[in-house]
């Protein structure tokens, strides 16, 4: 039986990691492209930026129908039908139409993808052993980076050669592709705890401090990120440095920086979330002023440090979510996540006035703001009252 359990649990966690990183490839699949996708459709950056911005809002709407449809019908239901969803409005970008369809079908990749973000770590801590959370957490953060850095360069480097609806368009594969390993190696986790009834859910939730802190420390730091890497392309393409749009997809290869967010996560595991959380605003703020030097080396290493801190905020912020409450995990990180992607959805918008209005010092301003916020959040989370902190059963509950 051990063996069983071990190889199923590999299994899951493999599963697990290729959702993760072919749903991911979605949000933020415009950001490189969007100087093509204006001059295509007559756009400019504020506009362009809104094609991020509805897949993060979506995110936070969609987070309250995934979450507690989880707390009831299982994770794994969730997670597999939202995948298979996902890949077609994909597709359906291929279709040619204006702006306003296009965010349509951006929207509602948004309500879909939390079938995912919003379920899988609750999935984990619910099904694997306690001690393999924080590593198998780590690995499915690590997953998102990847399929972060893939969503923004496959459509640069696709987009000469057939067009920026197609290139977005192409990620309906690896969708599809990954349901299908999840049908094959997910097996279902064991029954979450009785759920509330979603009122009664959502006010206990709103009642835990710590849970709203930490939700408002992510979402400032990735209100920050997200803004500035949609925005980071017309500096890049500009008279500043004037590359081409090939080479500013090659350039989010400062995503994977996000591999070391793991180790990230155990530390957070060993010796706690709320302890480590305050170094990641710090180390946005320091990656934000490396990259605002006007030298593309500098731009290039600051940016992947701030890309770190946003990753390791990411993952030791999720972990420590299904802490904080006994029950309702999945409604928990709706909770989380709604704060989270509400505040990003902002982000592109916000910066992206912001750079018309004074370049990248304005919005570097904004985005450095948003951080000291996020800091003075995760030094008041760490200094908050206890929350109960969840407790597993005594026998650990295994995947079989």
């Amino acid at each position: 039986m051990g063996a069983e359990q071990l190889r199923a649990g590999s299994g899951a966690v493999l599963a697990i990691a290729v959702a993760a990183a072919a749903m991911f490839c979605i949000p933020y699949s415009t950001q490189a492209i969007v100087p093509e996708i204006g001059a295509d459709l007559g756009a400019g950056p504020a506009a362009t930026g809104l094609t991020i911005t509805v897949v993060v809002a979506g995110i936070a709407v969609g987070a309250w129908i995934m979450g507690p449809l989880s707390d009831r019908v299982g994770r794994r239901a969730v997670m597999l039908g939202s995948c298979a969803l996902l890949a077609l409005p994909t597709a359906l970008i291929a279709i040619d139409g204006g702006l306003v369809g296009l965010l349509a079908l951006r929207g509602l990749q948004g309500l879909l993808l939390p079938g995912l973000l919003t379920v899988a770590t609750a999935y984990v801590y619910e099904a694997f052993p306690s001690a393999r959370v924080p590593t198998v957490v780590g690995l499915y953060t690590a997953a998102l980076v990847l399929g972060g850095f893939l969503g923004r360069t496959i459509p640069a480097l696709l987009v000469d050669d057939i067009g920026w609806r197609w290139s977005l368009a192409s990620l309906a594969v690896p969708l599809l592709a990954s349901a299908a390993l999840l049908a094959l190696l997910l097996p279902a986790a064991p029954p979450p705890p009785k759920a509330r009834s979603p009122l009664r859910a959502v006010r206990a939730h709103l009642a835990n401090t710590p849970l709203l802190l930490n939700g408002l420390a992510a979402g400032c730091t990735f209100f920050a990120f997200v803004g500035l890497y949609s925005v980071v392309a017309y500096r890049l393409e500009g008279p500043e440095f004037g590359l081409s749009p090939a080479q500013v997809g090659a350039f989010y290869v400062v995503w994977l920086v996000g591999a070391l967010t793991p180790f990230a996560v155990r530390l957070a595991g060993r010796v706690g979330p709320r302890a480590v959380l305050p170094v990641f605003p710090v180390i946005g703020l320091a990656g934000l002023a490396v990259g605002s030097v006007g030298w593309l080396p500098a731009v290039v290493v600051g940016l992947a440090v701030l890309a770190g801190g946003l990753f390791a905020m990411v993952g030791v912020a999720q972990l420590l979510v299904p802490q904080l409450t006994l029950r309702d995990r999945g409604s928990a990180m709706s909770v989380h996540l709604t704060i989270y992607y509400l505040l990003g959805s902002l982000g592109p918008f916000v910066l992206g006035a912001a750079w018309s209005a004074a370049g990248w010092a304005g919005a570097a301003l904004l985005a450095a703001l948003a951080l000291a916020v996020a800091l003075v959040l995760t030094l008041l989370l760490r200094r908050s009252a206890p929350a109960r902190i969840a407790q597993k059963p005594e026998a650990d509950p295994v995947l079989s």
